[in-house]
């Protein structure tokens, strides 16, 4: 621990106002509401106080911490507010609600015995109840555990495999194996120690839940699904502290509620995303966030504000910087698609259909899927003007989806259908596109 940092860096407190996306200065504000409400005095509380609090420099003092605990809406267990005596210290009746909550685990996520004690323990719980002899039980639990850097590594290597095999690979394939790791995962971070080993075995749960979630949602539609798998990710970001991670998971979470032009909730998420991404976010990140925000800007129906950030993605993605290697599902021909999708909301065809061909013709070996998004975004752009050559770019697009299917590119290619005068080519297009739909939608199993 650094000298002039007189505590532990306190993540829980950082993670819980970086996912609501408010800067320091906005917490600030929220306690000097609280505050207020409660007739007490402003004492000089600043934005430069609550980053000290967060690094460890300072521990809040009382008078702040039951205002953090109403914000937030959180015990202050579970906002890092107490010390190691104060967990200890803890009155019964919280204990009683933790254990409930870990009991409630049981159920829902089906841990077995022995992952129930190690939550206990994580938690803080046992340690008052046990008594005299009870330093025992860590060390036993401990032995039992089989968690150590070999398995973590393992582990990650696993998820490693997986991501590289979702291009190629049956979208019901590599979900059922993805998810099943992920579970996995989620289970053997519960009762991993603190350190090294857990912030491995966390980084990679969260990849793997993202995974889950991209395939749950990008290729087989189910949008709840790759919900709880995103929050399944979100709460392992916040184990390893992987800022670029959390925003990735954010971004794509708020793709559920954009969808379905929920602009309150998808800007929301979003918002939390781009907060994350003051702190140690690649420039290919940041323009991937942008490019996002534009799509969701698209279906919510704003084309303004939906270039505005297409520009700004324009200006960030040649910037030099590192960004991580899991960010394989974006690149350059990534960002001119998200632009002509984002030129086709404003209206602007003819920049939309150059941006997709520049997409296209340089799409990397992991473009595959994304190739029928472009071709029926490119008929759309010649919809209106040329319905032959609309036609023939969305024959394209489904000999694209029967190569390798897309959920998005499906949908994608029926809403342009829709727009085109029937003829006979459009109708044989739409009845392939009916019989892939059937052939290649099974059912999830979460």
């Amino acid at each position: 621990m650094p000298a002039n940092h007189r505590h532990p860096p306190n993540r829980r407190l950082a993670w819980e106002r970086l996912q609501r996306g408010w800067s320091y200065e906005e917490l600030c504000e929220r306690i000097r509401t609280s505050m207020r409400s409660c007739d007490e005095k402003d004492t000089g509380l600043t934005a430069n106080t609550v980053r000290r609090w967060e690094t460890g420099e300072r521990w809040p003092d009382p008078r702040y911490r039951k205002h953090l605990v109403t914000i937030f809406d959180k015990p202050a267990s579970e906002l890092g507010l107490l010390t190691p005596d104060e967990m200890a210290m803890r009155p019964v009746t919280e204990v009683v609600d933790e254990i409930r909550r870990l009991l409630s685990m049981i159920v829902a996520d089906g841990i077995d015995r022995s992952t129930f004690l190690r939550g206990l323990l994580g938690a803080g719980v046992l340690a008052p109840l046990l008594g005299e002899g009870g330093e025992r039980l860590p060390a036993a639990v401990e032995r039992g555990r089989g968690v150590d850097a070999e398995s973590a590594e393992a582990f990650a290597r696993v998820v490693d495999k997986q991501a590289a095999l979702y291009w190629t690979s049956p979208p019901d394939d590599i979900f059922q194996a993805s998810v099943a790791h992920t579970r996995l995962g989620m289970s053997l971070l519960r009762g991993a120690p603190e350190g090294p080993v857990r912030q491995t075995l966390a980084e990679a749960a969260a990849r793997s839940a993202l995974l889950s979630g991209r395939v749950a949602f990008f290729d087989l539609d189910d949008g709840p699904t790759a919900a709880r798998l995103y929050r399944m990710a979100l709460s392992a970001t916040r184990e390893c502290g992987d800022h670029p991670l959390a925003a990735a998971v954010l971004a794509h979470a708020a793709f559920v509620p954009g969808f379905e032009g929920n602009r309150t909730d998808a800007l929301g998420l979003l918002d939390a995303a781009f907060a994350h991404a003051w702190h140690g976010v690649g420039p290919l990140t940041r323009a991937w966030l942008h490019c996002v925000a534009s799509e969701i800007s698209a279906r919510c129906g704003e084309p303004k504000e939906c270039m505005r950030h297409i520009d700004r993605a324009d200006h960030m993605v040649d910037a030099g910087g590192d960004d991580p290697p899991w960010l394989d599902f974006f690149e350059r021909a990534r960002l001119d698609g998200f632009a002509g999708y984002s030129a086709l909301t404003a209206g602007n065809h003819e920049e939309a259909a150059r941006r997709l061909r520049k997409a296209l013709d340089d799409l990397g070996p992991n473009g595959g899927k994304q190739r029928s998004v472009l071709l029926a975004d490119l008929a759309a752009a010649h919809a209106s003007t040329d319905g032959d050559q609309a036609a023939e770019h969305l024959r394209q697009a489904v000999d694209a989806l029967e190569d390798q299917w897309y959920s998005i590119g499906h949908d994608r290619v029926r809403g342009v259908l829709k727009v085109l005068p029937p003829a006979g080519q459009t109708r044989a297009l739409d009845e392939r596109l009916t019989d892939l739909g059937r052939s290649s939608h099974p059912e999830l199993m979460m």
